[in-house]
């Protein structure tokens, strides 16, 4: 079921706005700490992300650093075959992060040891993440469409280990909703969640 918000809560780079939420991300649970993970093989870090292109900017910014900490020239980050417009994207071109179909993941997932490489080497270097990482990678468990708030496809075909698990994915990516789009958004959400029957194990 999809819920009109009552007011329309921009992201702090002006897109996308959010004005409706499906009631599933209230309602399925997601196992949230990665880290702690011993059996999902960082599923949900599989298939690459759209990135746009300001995003992309930010992350040539730390070109040689990046290259040298990962081990992987830039020239293989992206994926200019699947560049493309979106008009709910910040600048709204995009592409994505390359796919890399001998290793079967993302460029950037550490197959060496865990999670997501743009992120390590955020923590490495002391710089906030969120300028640098993908921003559907940043609010998974959840994504939007058309300003929709809802489950990604990855939940809704059942592909992560991980679903079943935890907080409800709104719980989960809270603290990014509250980074990305501020507290009005995050009131409004907190009110539905509460509204909400508990979670039962047929909801999940």
């Amino acid at each position: 079921m999809e819920i009109k918000l009552k007011n329309s809560y921009p992201s702090i780079h002006g897109l996308p706005v959010i004005h409706s939420v499906e009631t599933d991300i209230f309602d399925l649970t997601y196992f949230m700490k990665c880290m702690e993970c011993t059996f999902c093989k960082d599923q949900c870090c599989e298939w690459g992300a759209d990135i746009d292109m300001q995003n992309v900017a930010r992350v040539m910014k730390y070109k040689d650093e990046l290259e040298a900490f990962t081990g992987i020239k830039s020239e293989r980050w992206f994926d200019e075959s699947e560049k493309g417009t979106d008009y709910e994207y910040p600048g709204h071109d995009y592409m994505r992060t390359t796919f890399d179909p001998e290793k079967d993941h993302c460029i950037f997932l550490n197959t060496k040891s865990r999670g997501c490489m743009i992120h390590s080497f955020s923590l490495h270097k002391g710089i906030d993440y969120h300028e640098i990482k993908p921003f559907f990678c940043s609010l998974f468990p959840v994504t939007y469409m058309d300003g929709v708030l809802m489950t990604p496809e990855e939940i809704d075909e059942g592909l992560t280990a991980c679903l079943g698990q935890g907080p409800t994915l709104y719980q989960g990516s809270r603290d990014e909703l509250l980074y990305y789009f501020g507290p009005g958004l995050v009131a409004e959400l907190d009110e539905i969640q509460a509204s909400r029957p508990p979670v039962t194990k047929e909801a999940v």
